[in-house]
């Protein structure tokens, strides 16, 4: 009876025993498991951040390259291939020899560019008065002048050209053209031969 009593209290022992070492490694795993997810969460984090800085770039570099395609093609460049004399005020000048139109935007009838897609456009010209001849000019989007200037050899015999650039937001269908101004008293005479041709060209930027 008592060697029956003994081992039933050395197989409770056992047991306990046992337990608490499976108590033990249980807890330690859970230990193991919580750093590894706190790990996995550090690093999960840390990629989202990555993630988002790589949209941020992305993104500025979309801003700074024109999408590809038939509407980014807007360009063009036009010059005059003879003089244009005794022009009235605030007409047009016709720059009639097209050397480029990508886009179809320029008109050598009406001497104008409509712009065929909104964008930031940028706009070069150059005019030419001959001997003893002044030209006072304006560049002007839609109703708006953007730009005063003037090629002025009146009291000399040389060439005289003057340039500009303007840089311009525009909508699809405004308008952009060079054309004499009423500033100041001159025979508005435009040369188009010799070392001064005169042009006016432009471009979408973005």
């Amino acid at each position: 009876m008592l060697s029956g009593i003994l081992v039933y209290v050395a197989l409770q022992t056992v047991c306990f025993v046992s337990g608490n070492d499976n108590n033990q490694e249980v807890l330690r795993r859970l230990s193991y498991l919580e750093k590894e997810v706190s790990f996995l969460k550090e690093k999960l984090k840390s990629c989202q951040e990555e993630s988002k800085i790589l949209d941020v770039i992305d993104q500025s570099k979309e801003k700074r390259i024109v999408p590809q395609g038939q509407q980014s093609q807007v360009a063009f460049h036009a010059h005059l291939s003879q003089n244009q004399n005794n022009l009235g005020i605030h007409q047009a000048i016709h720059f009639n020899t097209v050397l480029l139109n990508e886009g179809n935007g320029y008109s050598v009838h009406a001497g104008e560019f409509v712009a065929p897609v909104p964008g930031l456009y940028v706009f070069s010209w150059s005019i030419a008065s001959g001997d003893r001849t002044c030209m006072k000019y304006e560049f002007v989007k839609n109703s708006a002048v953007l730009f005063y200037s003037i090629s002025d050899s009146a009291d000399h015999s040389d060439w005289a050209v003057s340039s500009g650039t303007a840089v311009t937001r525009m909508n699809s269908g405004d308008r952009a053209w060079i054309r004499v101004s009423d500033f100041i008293t001159c025979s508005h005479t435009v040369f188009g031969t010799g070392f001064g041709t005169s042009s006016f060209t432009g471009f979408l930027l973005h």
